[in-house]
């Protein structure tokens, strides 16, 4: 096994953090565990402290409600157990793993699991920096030993099936079963699923999951590159 890369290049969204930022946090924090909404909650603390688009993206994907936090946070665990059966949010996944080649911010939310400020945007740019990352994920997976995997592709995103097709290849050539699905609501499939661990940053299906929930892009990442991520709950 090859030892991981150390990653010396990114700041993972430090270069956001001032302490305009960590004030806006703290607002947008205290009007969500107040019940405000969230648009009206983003915009009228964005605004305020006349945050970049990217700061307001980091305090939207990354501040949840306090409860909504400590909900989320219940759901996790640190390995999957040997054997289990795993639902994977895959487009979710891949496109965290995408965004990080890219030097998007990245950062653990307040819930605990690791997110970016986005930027696919519902497509495939860089295709080889898709295949890269598939190929680690299915090594890291295949190192887990679970007892089935299911990967939930999102149909209509623009050449799913090809992307379906090369998870599939590669799978096989690791001697890894899995299933790759396509569906044109991959979401109602992930928070429904009834096996034992879903992988998945997306905090609407993780707070309607029954599961227990495995934060599999960060696992990969940390085995691949060794990051250092941003802890937002820190500044809360």
């Amino acid at each position: 096994m090859n030892e991981p890369e150390t990653d010396t290049t990114s700041d993972h969204g430090r270069s956001l953090i001032n302490q305009d930022f960590i004030e806006a946090a703290r607002d947008y924090r205290m009007l969500l565990d107040k019940g405000y909404p969230v648009d009206a909650s983003l915009k009228l603390v964005g605004d305020r402290w006349r945050l970049s688009h990217l700061s307001r993206m980091m305090l939207y994907r990354g501040i949840l409600s306090t409860e909504a936090s400590t909900q989320n946070a219940a759901k996790l665990v640190s390995l999957p157990p040997e054997g289990a059966s795993m639902a994977i949010d895959g487009y979710n996944i891949l496109f965290t793993l995408t965004n990080y080649l890219h030097g998007h911010p990245m950062f653990i939310a307040t819930d605990g699991l690791l997110r970016d400020v986005g930027g696919a945007h519902g497509r495939i740019a860089d295709h080889r920096g898709f295949e890269r990352m598939a190929k680690l994920l299915l090594q890291e997976l295949a190192r887990l030993r679970l007892g089935s995997i299911t990967i939930f592709l999102d149909a209509p995103v623009s050449s799913s099936g090809n992307q379906a097709g090369y998870l599939r290849s590669q799978a096989a050539g690791l001697g890894l079963g899995i299933e790759v699905r396509l569906e044109n609501a991959a979401d109602h499939f992930l928070a429904t699923w009834q096996g034992d661990i879903l992988c998945t940053a997306d905090s609407a299906i993780v707070s309607r999951t029954g599961a227990h929930v495995f934060d599999l892009a960060r696992h990969v990442l940390e085995q691949a590159f060794k990051p250092r991520f941003l802890v937002l709950s820190e500044l809360c």
